[in-house]
Formats: C-alpha cells, structure tokens, sequence
C-alpha cells in the first residue's frame, strides 16, 4: 500500500507501531499502521503543512490519537464513501422479490 507523505511515514513508523501494539491491548485488532497514518494525514494535519511539521508534534499527535476517535472517523470516512444502493435493473428486481413471472 503506498501511503501520503511516505519518507515521512517511514521517519516514524515506529512510533505509529508502537502506538498499534497500544490499541491492540485494548483489543482493536483491526487497525493497521497505514490506518493510523492516513488518520493522521487527513483529519488531524489536513489544514497544515505537514512537511513543515516539528517532529515533536508528529509524535505528540499520534500517541495522543485514542481508540474512540479513529473508530469514529473510520466510520464516517465509510459513509461518505458509500454510493447507496446498486443499481438493479426490473428483472433482478423481480427475482428477488419473486415477483418474476415464469416462461
């Protein structure tokens, strides 16, 4: 997977996994470095310039990220993302709906 700001993402990978191994003692097994770091990049610095960053804030901000406010964005970030309803065109309607009548 290739992350935003990738020189950057490997300055700290080790603080972002360090903080993984802290939400997976709280049982969020389901978040990955990259998860953490696209957080990052897009909710908590998306107003800054990130390359201009001090070092110190880039680890002040991940350590400080808790469990409760990535599982939010996550979600929101999947409902916007979320298209609706496939289209079905009258006959795949039918069927499923056992409407269909039968040659």
């Amino acid at each position: 997977m290739t992350v935003p700001y990738e020189a950057l993402y490997n300055k700290v990978d080790i603080i972002l996994q360090s903080k993984l191994e802290e939400f997976h003692l709280y049982e969020y097994d389901a978040i990955t470095m990259e998860q953490l770091w696209v957080y990052c990049v897009e909710k908590k610095w998306r107003k800054k310039v990130i390359e201009e960053l001090p070092l110190y804030e880039i680890v002040s901000t991940i350590f400080s990220i808790t469990p409760s406010e990535l599982w939010n964005y996550t979600q929101v970030s999947n409902l916007k993302s979320f298209d609706g309803l496939v289209e079905i065109n009258m006959e795949e309607l039918e069927e499923l709906l056992g409407t269909s009548k039968v040659k």
